[in-house]
């Protein structure tokens, strides 16, 4: 079994306070029991959508245990969960460094679990799903992104 390590770290000055998290020399782990890594950069056009992760056309993959995600400039990022069924999607903003070829400040996700809330505040009380497909979209109208994706299970 494969073991991927993460070291994360952050520091903030805020006038004479310092506001740091994570660690440069301790690694965290997460288990790759299947040793399956999909490592891949797409790049996207202006206003164009692209599906990076899809989990029933991955089938050695199929459910991730570990994603990562990089871009050269701002993507929407798109995680469905339910596909074919419900097809319920959080969208978020994915920041990139605004350079060409510069990949911006990575995200990781640790596990490909998704609870669908049944819609009342703070219950956390609905249905357990999976991310079964990640998309990209490139909202300017002029630069290509380049997105990097990696997925292993």
């Amino acid at each position: 079994m494969a073991v991927i390590s993460i070291y994360q770290y952050f520091t903030c000055q805020v006038d004479d306070r310092e506001v740091k998290g994570g660690s440069l020399s301790s690694a965290k782990s997460i288990t790759i029991a299947d040793d399956e890594v999909h490592d891949a950069t797409h790049k996207i056009a202006p206003e164009t959508a692209v599906k990076l992760f899809d989990a029933s056309e991955m089938e050695t993959l199929g459910n991730f245990d570990f994603l990562y995600l990089e871009s050269d400039l701002d993507v929407l990022i798109q995680y469905t969960t339910g596909v074919g069924v419900s097809d319920l999607y959080l969208v978020t903003e994915l920041k990139g460094s605004g350079t060409a070829g510069e990949m911006g400040v990575g995200r990781v996700l640790n596990s490909d679990l998704a609870h669908l809330a049944d819609g009342s505040v703070d219950s956390f009380d609905g249905t357990e799903s999976v991310i079964g497909e990640v998309w990209a979209y490139n909202e300017s109208t002029e630069n290509t992104a380049r997105v990097r994706i990696v997925a292993a299970t």
